[in-house]
C-alpha cells in the first residue's frame, strides 16, 4: 500500500486500539503477535495496508522510530524517519515497492545505516489458511560486528598493496596518486589531500584530488598557520580531526568565520609524521556522513604512517640527489679549470672538449692538454687516470702539471718525455695508473704540412683524417701505462699531416660501451668521421660528442688538430 499522496510504499503503522463492538483479532494474527514478542531478533509484522500489526522490543531498540511519529500514525512521517537512517534510501524504496506489489515469496538483503550499522533483513509474505494475503513479516539481525570484522580484515590486506605501491612512488604526485587510488578505496572515501610543510619557505603546499575541496589551495596560500581548514590545522600541529558529517564540518568552519567546503560530508585529517617531526597532514573526504569507528581511525592512521614513510624516503632521495649534483658541479668546475684552452699557432687549428659521464659525480681522470714549448713545438696530450671520483681527478691534475714541467725543461722526443714523466711521478710519490698519448707537432712552414711524432702509453690509437687518403687509425703496439713501475723502453712514432689533414685524439669514453667489443666502438668512430667534414675542428668535436657521446658510460676527453 502506498503512502497517501506520495506514491511511496507504506511503512509500519501501529494498529489503534479496538473500539467497543469491534470484532476480535483474528486467531492467526494473535498467534503472530505472540511469535513476534518471543523472537530474539528484531521483528515486525506489517499488514497489507501498511499498518504495523506487531513488533517486539528488540525491533524498537534496533530501528527506533520516534515516539511522536508512532503516536501520530502518519505513514509519511514514519517513512521519512526510516529513510533518514539509511545510506541508500532510494534502493530501499524500490525494493519495498517490488515486494509489496508481488505479495508472495521471501526476501533477504542488507540495510546499511548512516550511523555505520548493518542489518541483515529477512522478509516473508504472510497468508492465512485460505490463502488470503495478510502482509509481511520482517526479521532484523544486527550484523555490524560480523561485517566490520570481515571488512576490516580485507582492508588491512588491501593496505599491504598500498604499502607496496607507496614503496614504488618516485615523487609527491606519485604518492598522492597511490593515496587517492588504492588508499581512498580502502576507506571507501571519495577524495584525498596532502598538506605538506615546506621547510625552505615555511609555507604549506596542498596536493589534492578532484574529489577534494577546490578552495583548499588558495586558503592555504593566504592563511598558512591560522587557516580553519582541518588539513592545515593538523599539518601545523593540531590534533587529528574526525568529522562525522556536514554539520560537524560546518561547525568547524563557521566557528572560524569561514564557509565550509562544498560537497563534503564526513571527513578527517591526521598528521604525517617522519620520526618525531611533523611534515604535514593527510586528509580524506566522503560524500556522505561517515561514523568514525575506532577501526576506521586506526586504518586512516596506518595509511598516514605509510604515506609519511614514503614521503620521507622521497625527500631523503631528493636531498641526496641534490647533494650529489652539487658535488658533481664542484668537481666538474675544478676539473674543467685544469683543462685549459689550446694556444693559437699559425697554420694549426686545435679544438678540445671534455664531457663528464652521465652518472652523478662521475668526474674522474680523463684529460686533454695542448701547449707550446719554448722551441715553438706544439705539445698535444690526452690521457685517462684510472678511477671515477675526486681522487682520480686530483691525480689527473698532478699528472698533467708534472708533464707540463717535464716538457718545458726536457728537450727530448715524446717517448723519452713519457719515461721522464713516469720517473717524476714515482719520485713525487704520485701513486696512479694512467694511459697517455703524447704528441709533438712541428709548426707548418710555407704552407707545407706538419710532422707529428708521438708515443703511446697504453692509450687508444689516434685517428688521421687525410684529405686524399681518407681515414686512418694509427695503430701501433702500445707501450706500458704510466705508473706500472716497470723499467721499459718506450717507442716513438711519426706521421706527416698534409694541409687539410686532421688528427683526432680521444679517451675511451667516446668509443667503449658495456657488453661490446672495443673494435666495434672504433669502427663506429671511423664511420662517423667518414660522414663528417673535417675542415672545422670545433664543429668536428661537437658532432663527435653529439653522435657518440650521448650514450657514453664514461667521461670523454677529445682533441682535434687540423693543419692549414
Amino acid at each position: 500500500m502506498d503512502v497517501p499522496g506520495t506514491g511511496e510504499p507504506a511503512v509500519p503503522r501501529v494498529a489503534q486500539p479496538r473500539a467497543a463492538g469491534q470484532s476480535r483479532t483474528p486467531p492467526a494474527l494473535a498467534v503472530l503477535r505472540a511469535t513476534v514478542e518471543a523472537s530474539p531478533e528484531g521483528m515486525v509484522v506489517v499488514g497489507r495496508d501498511g499498518s504495523m500489526i506487531a513488533r517486539n522490543r528488540r525491533f524498537e531498540q534496533m530501528w527506533p522510530i520516534p515516539a511522536d511519529v508512532v503516536d501520530s500514525g502518519s505513514d509519511a512521517a514514519a517513512l521519512s524517519s526510516v529513510l533518514d537512517k539509511l545510506e541508500d534510501p532510494q534502493a530501499f524504496l524500490t525494493r519495498v515497492r517490488a515486494l509489496y506489489e508481488g505479495a508472495t515469496g521471501v526476501s533477504r538483503d542488507e540495510l546499511h545505516l548512516r550511523d555505520g550499522r548493518v542489518f541483515d533483513r529477512h522478509g516473508s509474505a504472510l497468508h492465512d489458511s485460505d490463502g488470503v494475503y495478510l502482509g509481511w513479516a520482517w526479521y532484523f539481525r544486527d550484523v555490524t560486528v560480523e561485517r566490520s570484522s570481515s571488512i576490516d580484515a580485507g582492508r588491512m590486506g588491501a593496505l599491504v598493496s598500498v604499502a607496496q605501491a607507496l614503496g614504488d612512488a618516485r615523487d609527491e604526485p606519485d604518492v598522492l596518486d597511490v593515496v587517492a587510488g588504492l588508499g581512498v578505496a580502502v576507506l571507501n572515501a571519495q577524495g584525498a589531500a596532502l598538506c605538506l610543510a615546506d621547510p625552505s619557505t615555511g609555507r604549506l603546499r596542498v596536493l589534492a584530488t578532484d574529489g577534494f575541496d577546490d578552495r583548499s589551495g588558495p586558503e592555504v596560500a593566504d592563511h598558512q598557520h591560522d587557516s580553519p581548514l582541518p588539513l592545515t590545522a593538523v599539518a601545523v600541529g593540531g590534533p587529528p580531526l574526525f568529522l562525522t558529517d556536514g554539520a560537524a564540518v560546518a561547525e568547524r568552519f563557521l566557528a572560524a568565520g569561514r564557509s565550509a567546503p562544498a560537497g563534503g560530508q564526513g571527513s578527517a585529517a591526521v598528521p604525517l609524521l617522519a620520526g618525531d617531526r611533523r611534515i604535514g597532514s593527510l586528509s580524506v573526504v566522503f560524500d556522505r556522513p561517515h561514523p568514525w569507528r575506532e577501526e576506521d581511525r586506526r586504518l586512516l592512521e596506518a595509511l598516514a604512517a605509510l604515506t609519511a614513510q614514503s614521503l620521507g624516503r622521497i625527500a631523503a632521495q631528493q636531498a641526496e640527489h641534490a647533494a650529489a649534483l652539487a658535488v658533481r658541479r664542484i668537481a666538474e668546475t675544478l676539473q674543467r679549470s685544469l683543462l685549459t684552452a689550446p694556444p693559437a699557432i699559425a697554420g694549426l687549428q686545435v679544438a678540445v672538449r671534455y664531457q663528464a659521464a652521465s652518472q652523478d659525480a662521475q668526474v674522474g681522470g680523463d684529460w686533454h692538454d695542448s701547449f707550446q714549448r719554448t722551441d715553438g713545438t706544439l705539445v698535444l696530450a690526452i690521457g685517462d687516470v684510472a678511477g671515477h671520483d675526486n681522487d682520480a681527478a686530483a691525480l689527473m691534475a698532478q699528472c698533467r702539471n708534472v708533464l707540463r714541467g717535464v716538457a718545458q725543461t726536457l728537450t727530448a722526443p715524446p717517448a723519452a718525455m713519457l719515461t721522464a714523466l713516469d720517473a717524476a711521478l714515482s719520485a713525487l710519490r704520485v701513486d696512479l695508473t694512467a694511459t697517455a698519448l703524447l704528441c709533438h707537432v712541428t709548426q707548418p712552414v710555407d704552407g707545407l704540412g706538419a710532422l707529428v711524432a708521438w708515443s703511446n702509453a697504453g692509450h687508444l690509437p689516434p685517428v688521421l683524417v687525410h684529405p686524399r687518403d681518407g681515414i686512418r687509425l694509427l695503430r701501433t703496439a702500445p707501450d706500458l701505462m704510466l705508473g706500472t713501475q716497470v723499467d721499459t723502453d718506450r717507442a716513438d712514432h711519426a706521421v706527416f699531416v698534409e694541409p687539410g689533414g686532421t688528427l683526432v685524439l680521444y679517451s675511451d669514453g667516446l668509443v667503449e660501451r658495456k657488453r661490446e667489443d672495443l673494435d666495434d666502438g672504433l669502427d663506429r668512430l671511423l664511420r662517423v668521421l667518414a660522414d663528417t667534414p673535417a675542415d672545422d675542428p670545433e664543429a668536428l668535436c661537437d658532432l663527435l660528442l653529439d653522435r657518440l657521446g650521448a650514450d657514453a658510460d664514461d667521461d670523454v676527453a677529445l682533441l682535434a688538430m687540423r693543419v692549414g
